[in-house]
């Protein structure tokens, strides 16, 4: 869906021959997947990282395609709303301290981009979503003038046939209706891209999946929309909710296009592309001239371009992505991070994601039967809701039922399995060990960019009123941010 596109309307012969084509895609991947010689890169990290313009005030400035004229950049590309940019950031490597360099990549492009928006007073901040948002900052108005963001707009709610309806509880639960899509805008987020060998895929995909919700909870950074109170992660049913196409009569069986997912993988990554096709139908249907059964006939790897779009536009909280550049492969992006708070603090959640899934991998067969897939997508839910309080269902090897514990107790209990996985990649103990610390004191603290957002705003409402309040937490947010102190060391903001 990253992809510019020249018209917002397509016709319902073009959805057709866009579907027939991806089953034509699916019959490549399915002799790709089969090649020896596919998928054997070192493994690697990449990532991308979704940010608001701010003005001095800390309220949304919408001059993104003004900003991106003027950095010259070509890692920074414009985003749904206005007021919010992105950074693809450059693969590494997963050996040494890949970690420590994703940390001053991301130090370096907000120094820069700081650098620029100085003249206009203004800066960018990485929060999952912005504390001082109101009414004023979402609608078509705020959206990115590109035809690529009002098709996805139009469609969606053609399909859906009614207005987006937006139904959050919390403790100041919001129940609004939309036209567009500038609510998915306002959810920032940090997706790590994890690269290995194919031969590895189905272990490391369900140890992904099972350790999503502990990373969720222990990285939540949305607990405020609109002013108020919600979810610790409101941008896990806020998305869901502002891009569900599904009509105003659907079928008991119409599925969201947001999910954690519906099962674990048995067999190969070919089940995940094969279900995307199965189950969803096309949102922006364009097709291209590869022809990618003759590419492999010509001894080519195609770079089946249908499938990659239509998987764009299916937005799971993981996602496999295919690539036919190089000798190709297939990577698991980790879509449920937020942005923020600060670069040490991303990183460290980079670390501890791919050390669990390395470090559980070999052990990831044996725990599935102890764990019911529907109990996963359960703690990908409590986990958003409640953040590090949230208590969930894990397996055990010698387990005789199932049982709840605290997130905290759970990931605590495997920062050395963590580690484990992250030395066997041959990243450095010292690398390692500085990273996991960090995530250590969060858990030890209990203090996430959620929970200080939400007592930073119990402690100065009464005594500011809340408009004031929040802008407060923007504030002191900004100059933590900044200076890249781990959130676990945030003082309140006063």
């Amino acid at each position: 869906m990253g992809q510019d596109i020249s018209r917002s309307t397509f016709t319902a012969l073009e959805h057709r021959q866009f579907e027939l084509k991806l089953h034509d895609n699916l019959a490549a991947l399915a002799q790709i997947l089969r090649r020896p010689d596919f998928g054997n890169d070192q493994p690697s990290l990449g990532a991308e990282l979704e940010l608001y313009i701010l003005d001095a005030s800390g309220l949304p400035l919408g001059i993104n395609q003004a900003l991106l004229e003027e950095a010259d950049d070509p890692s920074l590309t414009l985003e749904l709303n206005r007021y919010n940019l992105e950074y693809n950031l450059p693969v590494q490597r997963l050996a040494g301290a890949p970690f420590s360099g994703l940390e001053t990549l991301v130090a370096d492009k907000l120094s820069q981009v700081n650098a620029l928006l100085s003249a206009r007073n203004a800066s960018v901040l990485g929060v999952g979503i912005l504390p001082t948002l109101n009414e004023a900052h979402i609608g078509p108005k705020v959206m990115t003038p590109t035809l690529r963001y009002e098709a996805l707009s139009e469609i969606l709610l053609a399909m859906r046939g009614r207005d987006f309806k937006i139904d959050i509880d919390g403790e100041d639960p919001l129940r609004m209706q939309r036209q567009d899509v500038s609510l998915e805008g306002v959810c920032t987020s940090f997706q790590v891209h994890y690269n290995f060998p194919l031969k590895q895929f189905v272990d490391t995909w369900n140890a992904v999946t099972l350790i999503t919700p502990l990373l969720l909870g222990a990285a939540c950074n949305s607990p405020l929309l609109l002013g108020r109170r919600l979810w610790h992660e409101t941008r896990v049913p806020l998305f869901k909710q502002s891009t569900d196409g599904r009509s105003k009569a659907p079928q008991w069986y119409d599925l969201p296009r947001v999910e954690l997912g519906y099962d674990w993988l048995r067999n190969s990554a070919y089940e995940l592309f094969a279900q995307r096709v199965y189950l969803y139908p096309s949102l922006i249907p364009l097709l291209n001239d590869e022809a990618p059964l003759e590419c492999l006939a010509a001894g080519e790897l195609p770079a089946l371009h249908e499938l990659n779009m239509h998987n764009g536009a299916i937005w799971h909280w993981n996602r496999p992505i295919y690539s036919g550049a190089d000798n190709g492969h297939v990577r698991i992006e980790m879509r449920c991070l937020p942005a923020g708070p600060t670069p040490i603090d991303m990183a460290a959640n980079a670390a501890f994601y791919i050390g669990l899934a390395a470090g559980l991998r070999d052990d990831i067969e044996a725990l599935l039967p102890a764990m019911p897939f529907r109990f996963a997508s359960d703690n990908f839910y409590r986990a958003a809701r409640t953040g590090m309080s949230a208590k969930l269902v894990w397996p055990a090897l010698r387990q005789n039922r199932l049982a709840e514990r605290p997130l905290r107790e759970i990931a605590e209990s495997l920062l050395d399995t963590a580690l484990a996985g992250l030395i066997s990649l041959d990243v450095n103990v010292d690398e390692a060990r500085r990273m996991l610390d960090v995530m250590a004191n969060r858990l030890a603290t209990g203090q996430n960019g959620a929970s200080w957002q939400l007592a930073s705003l119990e402690s100065l409402a009464p005594k500011v009123g809340r408009e004031q309040a929040l802008r407060r937490i923007v504030e002191t947010y900004q100059v933590y941010f900044n200076a890249n102190v781990p959130v676990s060391r945030w003082e309140l903001a006063s």
